[in-house]
């Protein structure tokens, strides 16, 4: 597992962290509360590019001098592709609603 993990690049990871976060906003949408559903919305892609992004360290890979290092470009660019596809679906869903 730590091996698959390892080898995500920077764009198949973004499509993992976009693929996630579009299935998780659907139910999400169902939220009655505005300010939660778009909070929703940015924290989801965030917490699930993070975790990603550090799973082969807390499985036990030695390079953590080198996650450290690239932490802000990775997990930036994996939240950018979620958030994104996060807020296409709401938004996606929102207008359906209203037709």
């Amino acid at each position: 597992m730590r091996e698959l993990l390892e080898s995500l690049s920077l764009g198949s990871g973004s499509a993992v962290v976009a693929v996630c976060s579009a299935a998780l906003a659907w139910p999400l949408y169902r939220v009655r509360l505005v300010i939660v559903r778009w909070l929703g919305a940015v924290v989801v892609p965030f917490a699930l590019a993070y975790v990603l992004y550090w799973s082969p360290v807390w499985l036990g890979s030695s390079d953590v001098a080198q996650y450290s290092a690239w932490q802000s470009l990775v997990v930036g660019v994996w939240f950018l592709a979620g958030v994104t596809a996060s807020v296409v679906v709401i938004f996606a869903l929102g207008r359906r609603r209203a037709s």
